[in-house]
């Protein structure tokens, strides 16, 4: 087998699994969305940074019911059964957290002045208690005018946030590891996409390795969005803009080696059917399994990488 026939089948690979990537992510995001688990996760936040035990304490209520985090719930139909919004800036949690320990003064003319109404609020926890005060002694640290230590509260009580909400993006990430190889397994077993079937066709299919060529090439060309992002978050965005370049693909390229023939379902791998070839599809899936949960951007710059590596090399 040549360099070429390995390349083409390499771009055959890398593209089948950037599109069931591209579909994992966003069976994925519908469930987020439907179950808000960002919400419900941001609001378990929030009750562990308070102190509380469980996200339906008095206190968590009084934070959540604030005009400024109301207005951040963006679910207006049903606020009533809704979680809460899925994201608050450090700025608006500052501001509303300030707000809701305060004992019925409107304004605090110094630090001391709230840490003393801090101290005498019975509906704070004592862990709450104990981080305002190690984070009032902090900003009193930083700055050496007095005036100026409540806008540098405000400030550490931002950076407070910002902190837990780093520590709780990294347990959702491994959570959402969980369940993408959960969807991952589905989509390998309801799709059929084996990964060694796939590989064995391609090899001796030379019109189907041309005409995924043209179209890897195509996919690369017309998102450059995805090439120039510069993190996670906004390749996940410009992911959008390759769903339709996909679709156009697989109706293209019908003749792909994976799906079910549900006439004869066990005709393409399974014949004849034996033990061997049941491992041998098994191995299939599991290998497809582990390949989308890398995530559709591994693949797009994998794929952009192999065919700038292909186009700027030897022509054959």
């Amino acid at each position: 087998m040549n360099l070429p026939t390995i390349l083409n089948i390499l771009i055959g690979l890398i593209l089948t699994y950037l599109a069931c990537s591209v579909v994992s992510s966003q069976v994925q995001e519908l469930i987020a969305t439907v179950l808000e688990w960002r919400a419900k996760d941001l609001k378990n936040g929030i009750a562990y940074l308070f102190g509380e035990s469980s996200s339906d304490a008095p206190l968590i209520s009084k934070f959540y019911n604030n005009p400024l985090i109301q207005g951040l719930n963006h679910k207006s139909t049903n606020q009533s059964s809704s979680k809460g919004p899925s994201y608050i800036s450090a700025s608006a949690f500052s501001t509303a957290f300030m707000d809701i320990i305060k004992t019925g003064k409107s304004m605090h003319k110094t630090l001391d002045d709230l840490m003393n109404d801090v101290e005498n609020n019975p509906e704070l926890p004592d862990s709450l208690k104990q981080s305002l005060s190690f984070l009032s002694q902090k900003a009193k640290s930083q700055v050496e005018d007095p005036s100026k230590e409540l806008c540098q509260m405000n400030t550490e009580v931002e950076n407070w946030f910002n902190s837990s909400m780093e520590r709780l993006s990294g347990v959702y990430k491994r959570n959402s590891k969980g369940v993408t190889l959960i969807i991952a397994l589905m989509i390998a077993i309801v799709g059929n996409v084996d990964t060694i079937y796939l590989v064995n066709n391609l090899s001796k299919d030379r019109a189907l390795q041309i005409t995924i060529d043209g179209v890897a090439n195509q996919v690369v060309s017309s998102n450059s969005c995805l090439q120039t992002a510069q993190d996670g978050t906004n390749k996940a965005e410009c992911l959008y803009g390759i769903i339709s370049d996909l679709n156009q693909t697989f109706t293209s390229l019908s003749s792909l080696p994976f799906g079910w023939d549900l006439s004869h379902p066990f005709q393409k791998q399974l014949s004849p059917f034996n033990l061997g070839n049941v491992i041998k599809i098994i191995m299939g899936w599991l290998i497809t399994v582990l390949a989308i949960s890398l995530g559709a951007p591994f693949w797009f710059d994998l794929l952009s990488t192999v065919i700038n590596m292909r186009n700027t090399g030897k022509k054959y």
